[in-house]
């Protein structure tokens, strides 16, 4: 009996050859199901910045059509105004903390302060420039974001992304046109206007440089949180700017009548609705592809610009646009293909 308990005690159990077969086979199958979770993630969030390009174009149109109405701080502040008050609204349904995790209030007011800079110079560029022109400045934004994103989230900037960058600079060069480079009468040389224009390019670059720091911005906080609370961020902290602004820098204006009121009702709906799609859309997209999207803006603004507001460009501001947009394309293009192969 003790012999035979000594057999069954020594007894070693074969492991399961169909188990440690199969067991690989899952952990790869659940691989490529979250693979395929995030590249689903990742194209709604290409799909949202698109939306908030739209978003924000149709902003843009608004911006314009009440521009020769009211100052740009002005715009500022109304549209800040309605985005503060719904983003609240909604965080206060949601039951979200409206001012965020304690340990990121800094980098939210960083996205804040750095997109109502932005966001302003952007809006004095519209007011001087033509619809299409100051968007497409304005929309080098990507090429500094790419540099950006290398600095403060370690992703890659290669050469091509360089040669691309300064390609871009050739582009604004042709939608700028500065007289010293392509000429022009003496007496058109010597007027104010052609130094209110150089000044106003100047405005939407830095406000490009601005909304760089903003989205990157955004990235850094990831899903610390909630995209809501961007709004509101961005909300407030543009309202108290603006309101500063308007009344030192210059001359707030009343409106006059019920369009008025709606333009700037429409302004600050429009851009509400751009900045849900573009903060959802930061935290799903990588931040060159992401941003490579909301190109679309320029699209968008050359329809608006020749249908609506009857602004026919002439070659140089066509052939700066597609330098800028096929530049930064590519740009975006690169990077989801460096991402792909990394994987």
């Amino acid at each position: 009996m003790s012999h035979s308990g000594e057999e069954e005690s020594t007894v070693v159990s074969i492991p399961n050859s169909s188990s440690n077969e199969t067991t690989p086979l899952i952990a790869k199958q659940q691989q490529q199901q979250q693979q395929q979770h995030n590249r689903k993630r990742e194209l709604l969030g290409l799909l949202y910045m698109t939306l908030s390009a739209l978003g924000f174009s149709t902003m843009s149109l608004f911006v314009k059509l009440s521009g020769s109405s009211f100052p740009s701080f002005e715009i500022v502040f109304a549209r800040s105004i309605v985005q503060a008050v719904l983003g609240l609204l909604i965080c206060i349904v949601l039951k979200i903390d409206p001012l965020g995790n304690k340990n990121i209030r800094g980098w939210l007011f960083l996205r804040g302060f750095a997109g109502t800079v932005g966001l302003s110079l952007f809006y004095f560029s519209i007011t001087q420039l033509p619809l299409a022109d100051a968007t497409v400045v304005f929309f080098l934004g990507p090429s500094f974001t790419a540099i950006l994103a290398a600095i403060v989230l370690g992703e890659a900037f290669t050469l091509f992304d360089g040669i691309c960058s300064v390609a871009c600079l050739a582009g604004v060069v042709l939608v700028s046109k500065p007289q010293f480079l392509f000429g022009g009468d003496d007496k058109e040389s010597k007027d104010v206007s052609e130094w209110a224009r150089l000044f106003a390019i100047f405005c939407a670059l830095l406000g490009a440089v601005m909304s760089a720091i903003a989205y990157v911005t955004v990235r850094k906080i990831g899903k610390g949180a909630h995209f809501m609370v961007h709004v509101v961020y961005f909300g407030a902290i543009s309202s108290v700017f603006s309101l500063v602004g308007m009344f030192v820098f210059q001359k707030p204006v009343a409106p006059h009548g019920m369009y008025e009121y709606n333009m700037l009702l429409l302004v600050g709906i429009t851009a509400f609705i751009g900045q849900c799609f573009l903060n959802q859309g930061l935290q799903m997209a990588p931040a060159g592809p992401g941003t490579l999207m909301r190109m679309n803006d320029v699209v968008f603004a050359f329809i608006f610009g020749i249908f609506i507001l009857h602004e026919y460009p002439d070659m140089y501001s066509i052939s700066g646009a597609a330098i800028i947009v096929l530049m930064t394309s590519a740009m975006g293009i690169h990077k989801v293909y460096s991402h792909s192969k990394q994987k």
